[in-house]
């Protein structure tokens, strides 16, 4: 998506227009199969327009990119906020507006991206001058990460950077939408590929063939009742909705005729955990239960039976309502309240690297990968408030050394 189709000039340097910053890095298609170096080079030449000391870091085949930019102080510790610059394709919604183009109806703001994560990422952008204008004690992290959407492997390779350079963070606030509710605790997400390998023959002979889909058929009822197990007897976890784990089968396929015996079936099966809840054991626990159905495939033909591929792994997230982060996060939204959410962030990434990590950010999750996705105008004021009151408190407040991730 070219730049000049944008209805937002880039801001000039200086500029703490969170709206108009919106309406630029919109116009950049970063869609998870697309490149996101475009985007992560401006925001590199804006960081630059400030004086920002910044760093990449990419993907395998060097198509996308993290940035991780850092005001004041150039150390670990201090508060990080993070977003990713990826988003959900549009292809087969229908738009009353260009995606890419920032549309104002009212005091909504409409693009792909307005909400998730885009909304939040514009709010950082905007607010790097007065950052740096700041004397920090503490440096401020900000992360731009890629493939949010698909793997989370961009705030994969961002943790393992961060910390090979000795430049981890203490805090981190990710900025996915909740209306800027504090959220202290996600679902963590396993995602699996189950293959079943038969054997192909005529229809007419089943004993001279060993049939995939039959195999994966059992699989699948199992799945059906380990579901149906999660939400009468399971772990139940209030704050959550549901307030369990759960398991589904979201895609399957297999066969090529009628009258031939399938030789190849496969289905693709997630697990969201509530936290106490351990996906891989519950993937042991699948993969006991089906020993009987790989052990008749294998009897029949040794190169038959079943396999389990890791296709992605997110952590859940886990902050106590008492943690310091959870209480300064509070104090400056202006709430007593914080929430849970069923869907995963890369907040239990940042945890598991190392860093108190909380999401809370502008905008609606209802309305994220929806066709006409937007933003209340609102939304992004008060995180403008939200991230310089923040910085204020957490990087402005003395020396002393923040505590350090215990969990």
């Amino acid at each position: 998506m070219d730049d000049a189709r944008a209805p937002f000039p880039a801001p000039h340097p200086g500029s703490t227009d969170s709206v108009a910053m919106l309406g630029h890095i919109v116009s950049f298609n970063t869609t998870s199969t697309h490149s996101n170096l475009p985007l992560i080079n401006w925001i590199g030449e804006w960081m630059d327009a400030h004086g920002v000391f910044w760093k990449l870091s990419y993907n395998p085949e060097e198509t996308k990119a993290n940035l991780h930019a850092i005001i004041g102080p150039r150390t670990a510790g201090g508060l990080a906020f993070a977003g990713h610059v990826d988003t959900v394709p549009v292809t087969g919604q229908h738009w009353s507006s260009d995606p890419f183009q920032l549309h104002e109806s009212g005091t909504r703001l409409t693009a792909r991206g307005a909400a998730d994560m885009k909304g939040f990422v514009a709010c950082m952008l905007a607010a790097v001058p007065d950052l740096a204008a700041m004397d920090l004690k503490r440096p401020i992290h900000m992360l731009f990460t890629h493939d949010e959407e698909i793997t989370c492997n961009g705030a994969r390779i961002a943790m393992q950077q961060a910390q090979a350079d000795h430049l981890l963070p203490s805090w981190c606030v990710v900025g996915e939408p909740t209306l800027m509710l504090p959220v202290i605790g996600h679902k963590g997400r396993l995602s699996v590929r189950l293959t079943a390998r038969g054997k192909a023959g005529h229809s007419a002979y089943p004993e001279e063939g060993v049939n995939a889909l039959h195999a994966l058929g059992e699989a699948m009822a199992w799945v059906a009742e380990e579901a149906r197990r999660f939400a009468f007897e399971g772990r139940q976890v209030d704050g959550f909705h549901p307030p369990h784990s759960t398991i589904q089968i979201g895609l399957a396929s297999g066969g090529v005729a009628l009258n031939i015996i399938p030789a190849h079936a496969e289905a693709e099966i997630e697990w969201r955990t509530v936290p106490g809840d351990d996906a891989h054991a519950l993937l042991d626990r699948m993969k006991q239960a089906l020993t009987r159905t790989d052990q008749w495939m294998k009897k029949a033909s040794p190169e038959c039976g079943l396999t389990f591929e890791v296709i992605n792994d997110l952590p859940p997230l886990v902050l106590p309502n008492n943690d310091p982060l959870a209480t300064v996060v509070r104090q400056s939204v202006g709430t007593n309240a914080e929430g849970f959410i069923s869907y995963g962030t890369e907040a239990g990434i940042y945890q598991q690297a190392g860093m108190r990590s909380i999401v809370c950010g502008p905008g609606s999750i209802e309305q994220a990968h929806r066709p006409d996705e937007w933003i209340e105008r609102s939304q992004l004021t008060a995180c403008d408030r939200f991230l310089r009151d923040m910085t204020r408190r957490v990087c402005l407040a003395g020396t002393a050394p923040l505590p350090a991730n215990t969990m």
